[in-house]
């Protein structure tokens, strides 16, 4: 029979920009009334590959925010209550003025920090739920949005309190400042210490629900169409071989 690809959502959709591969089993059934029956089931999901998954979600989130870093803190900027800034260019001057180029990544090592850690915890419930709610791997949207959903909160609960830090390190807001010695808060350690003297522990996860309620709908989204333009993509290529 044909090898079923690996399980985890990542290596099946990277296997189809071959022209070569095999169509996952869910879709085999696509090729005709000649497709042979009874092929073993997918593999069960495994440890390897759900950490697979995570590490997948790391390394884009590393390109990802070296890129979008910047507009990240200017978004930030704008968004302060009674910000004085009306236009993201007049932003990015009095930035780049006041506080230098290193102001637009003052926050990197915490952003990265913080969605190093959420990729890897978002990409490896996703598996993991994919496993119990969809085990054959069929295309099945009610599944790739509850588990796209759930992974998007888990990982959202997990890294407030790294958002709620790196928040701070990107808008140096002036309560937080007055009860800080420094001029300007940096470092991830410096923003814990932070955090604790102006809130207490609950300060760590100030604005949960709200990252909670933004996450979920965001991630079933992206899964849904992820796996619906993936079903797509495998479909069309079969048909195509099938006309060879």
């Amino acid at each position: 029979g044909i090898p079923a690809l690996p399980c985890d959502s990542q290596a099946r959709g990277l296997a189809l920009l071959s022209p070569s591969a095999p169509l996952p089993q869910p879709w085999r059934g696509l090729r005709g009334a000649g497709e042979p029956r009874g092929l073993p089931p997918l593999p069960p999901l495994t440890c390897g590959s759900s950490c697979l998954a995570g590490a997948a979600g790391c390394v884009a989130t590393l390109l990802h925010d070296a890129a979008m870093n910047p507009a990240e803190v200017v978004k930030q900027r704008m968004q302060m209550y009674n910000s004085p800034f009306q236009r993201v260019t007049d932003c990015v001057r009095t930035i780049w003025r006041n506080e230098g180029a290193g102001a637009f990544y003052r926050s990197y090592t915490t952003q990265l920090t913080m969605n190093i850690p959420f990729q890897a915890i978002h990409f490896m419930t996703y598996e993991i739920l994919q496993e119990q709610l969809n085990p054959r791997r069929q295309y099945n949207p009610g599944s790739h949005v509850i588990s796209g959903a759930c992974a998007g909160a888990v990982a959202a609960t997990a890294t407030t309190p790294l958002d709620v830090c790196k928040t701070l390190l990107n808008t140096q807001e002036p309560l937080a400042l007055n009860s800080n010695i420094k001029r300007h808060i940096t470092g991830m350690a410096n923003a814990f210490r932070t955090v604790y003297q102006v809130g207490g522990v609950t300060a760590y996860f100030r604005g949960v629900q709200a990252r909670v309620i933004y996450q979920m709908p965001s991630t079933a989204i992206a899964w849904s169409v992820y796996e619906f333009f993936k079903y797509i993509l495998t479909k069309r290529q079969e048909e195509r071989r099938a006309r060879k």
